[in-house]
């Protein structure tokens, strides 16, 4: 079912075009290009030959050890005996203890191979050294006078797990295009004082870069510390050498998160996914975008590209500044003082509640997903999702079951156009599930949907997470939970403009081609781990 009565899309698609009437925007795929490309190839070449030399030895041992393949199957058992008693979800124990029998006699071997508990342990330690020497910058803080119940529950939650706790006393302001935010973005680091950090998965040459570079080396050169954090699998191969020399020539630092070697890591797929803008720890920037061409619609690679921004002025400032603190101390490897960075905001005079908070492996619990999952639970008239890609686990999907089933209004809305078709697939056949409960799925025609946005009747979050178990359970993540009227208003009337522009999936009884049941089948038994 098609819905043609506002034209607010089409609006915010047409507005960026006026933005640049002399440049033609052109379709061209950046995402791996280049070196960044070869040096993905090259590491999966090396796990590949990883994987081989696990079983060639193993047909050694089971030549020189005549009851190898016995302890071989012993140790397999005990190890899905392991597996069951960990705290992985229901899915993600099933498609380990499928692989490791499948994969006998060296299932074992690579399960613990490949085990976080174990490969990360040491970066796991330096993450716990930090926090401990920076817990005295936590901020120790109540929800607004008035918050409802959902907003107090949610808040314990992430005291609990994140040992983050809210802030009032922060004004923001919503974009519903990536063009806006950057905009807003690049005027205020261009008034910039003290400093500018920034935080991406990826970091692109092209225009938006040139328009940040331009601003930031007059900044630099006026004295500002200026520093940036970037993802080597998200940025890889797009900085190019003339670019990192006029960084480093205006004295900008800029420094690389889990660089791709030439040799396979078990911890390279964990990932800086945040998407973080500090200015002189009085205003903050997140969402779903990322410095590269296409989060402007400068270049078109999979139509109109969809994303959001908020920004956030006063004292919740300082939660996205440690945020950064931390995540540059991991990655520089030196300690350093925190204070000079930290309570520079002055109090906006908002009365409401604002939460900055981060996820990732760092952390005990899985905080992307249940902050998520606590939300869905509390809301009691609407809920909203916005997001690229949907491999949620089972947690989610029966919650969302319920709160449909009980009558709340759930909608999810997911690209028209995808970027990862094999993802896309799974998404759809996972959204399509839920419609025969009476979730509304809609798709936004001719765009890719990057916006990662949960909006209810009682809070909205806005930030780098998506509704997928990488962001659930392998990426670091950020993002921003608030009541802010003006924020929710701004994220209200962004999902109305999509709604009303996009198209309704309709629950169809009948099953699909057997060949599109066969491949969905198999993508659904790898989803976990997607």
């Amino acid at each position: 079912m098609e819905i043609k009565n506002n034209k607010t899309l089409k609006r915010q698609k047409n507005a960026h075009e006026r933005m640049s009437p002399d440049r033609d925007i052109v379709r061209i795929k950046t995402e791996h290009r280049g070196i960044g490309k070869i040096k993905v190839a090259l590491m999966l070449f090396v796990a590949v030959l990883w994987v081989v030399a696990i079983l060639c030895l193993n047909v050694w041992f089971a030549n020189i050890l005549n009851a190898y393949l016995i302890i071989a199957l012993v140790l397999d058992l005990l190890t899905c005996i392991y597996i069951l008693n960990t705290d992985k979800t229901g899915q993600s124990k099933a498609v380990w203890i499928f692989l490791v029998l499948i994969l006998f006699p060296f299932g074992y071997m690579l399960y613990f191979l490949s085990n976080d508990e174990f490969v990360y342990r040491s970066a796991r330690k330096k993450y716990g050294k930090i926090f401990k020497a920076s817990e005295q910058f936590m901020h120790d803080g109540s929800p607004a006078a008035g918050a409802s119940g959902g907003v107090i529950s949610d808040c314990d939650y992430l005291k609990k797990a994140g040992g983050v706790t809210p802030f009032t006393g922060t004004s923001a302001k919503y974009f519903p295009s990536g063009a806006s935010g950057f905009d807003d973005m690049l005027e205020r680091c261009s008034q910039a004082k003290k400093f500018i950090f920034i935080e991406y998965y990826i970091v692109a040459d092209g225009v938006l870069l040139s328009r940040f570079l331009n601003v930031l080396e007059e900044r630099a050169a006026a004295g500002v510390d200026v520093r940036i954090i970037r993802d080597d699998m998200g940025s890889g191969g797009k900085v190019s050498r003339k670019t990192k020399k006029r960084i480093a020539a205006a004295g900008i630092k800029m420094s690389t998160f889990n660089k791709l070697v030439p040799f396979y890591k078990i911890s390279m797929n964990y990932r800086d996914h945040r998407k973080i803008t500090v200015i002189d720890g009085e205003t903050a920037y997140t969402g779903g975008i990322n410095i590269s061409d296409e989060y402007i619609n400068e270049k078109r690679m999979y139509g109109y590209w969809k994303d959001n921004a908020v920004r956030i002025d006063g004292l919740a400032v300082d939660g996205f500044t440690l945020m950064f603190l931390r995540q540059w101390e991991y990655v520089t490897k030196k300690s350093f003082d925190y204070s000079p960075f930290l309570n520079l905001a002055k109090d906006s005079g908002g009365t409401s509640t604002f939460l900055p908070y981060s996820a990732g492996i760092e952390y005990e619990g899985w905080i992307a997903r249940d902050v998520y999952a606590n939300v869905i639970s509390n809301a009691k008239e609407k809920l909203y999702i916005m997001t690229p890609y949907f491999v949620p686990d089972d947690t989610i999907m029966n919650l969302l079951i319920v709160k449909a089933m009980a009558g709340v209004d759930v909608r999810l809305v997911l690209p028209g156009i995808p970027d990862k078709r094999t993802v896309y697939l799974i998404s759809l056949r996972n959204a399509d599930k839920l419609t025969k409960y009476g979730v509304k799925v809609i798709t936004a025609p001719e765009a890719f949907v990057h916006t990662k946005s949960v909006l209810t009747e009682y809070c909205a979050i806005i930030g780098s997470i998506n509704f997928d178990v990488r962001s659930f359970y392998q990426q670091y993540e950020c993002a921003l939970y608030t009541d802010d009227k003006a924020v929710m208003e701004g994220l209200a009337a962004d999902f109305n403009g999509v709604f009303a522009e996009g198209v309704q999936r309709e629950y169809v009884q009948q099953k699909p081609k057997l060949s599109t049941r066969v491949l969905t089948a198999l993508l659904q038994v790898i989803s976990p781990l997607m």
